[in-house]
């Protein structure tokens, strides 16, 4: 029987099932150019749909904004 999991980051490559985000893009790993492409196409949305919320609810998104940059970016 085939292993369908990835080496590296345990994803398993099935669409909405493991998250894109816990790809390391890594040589060796099965499913990183399909999870590249689905963080490419979220980023994309992310900022279709930020500019289309801001024009209605700019200073809510910038609460959002900041509290998720610090999040990822301020914690090590």
């Amino acid at each position: 029987m085939e292993d369908i999991y990835c080496k590296i980051c345990g994803g398993c490559g099935e669409d909405g099932c493991c998250s894109a985000e816990r790809c390391e893009q890594h040589k060796d790993g099965l499913y990183c150019k399909w999870y590249l492409k689905d963080l490419k196409f979220n980023s994309l949305m992310f900022k279709d749909t930020y500019d289309l919320l801001e024009k209605s609810h700019k200073a809510e998104l910038e609460k959002i904004y900041n509290k998720n940059y610090d999040l990822i970016y301020k914690t090590d």
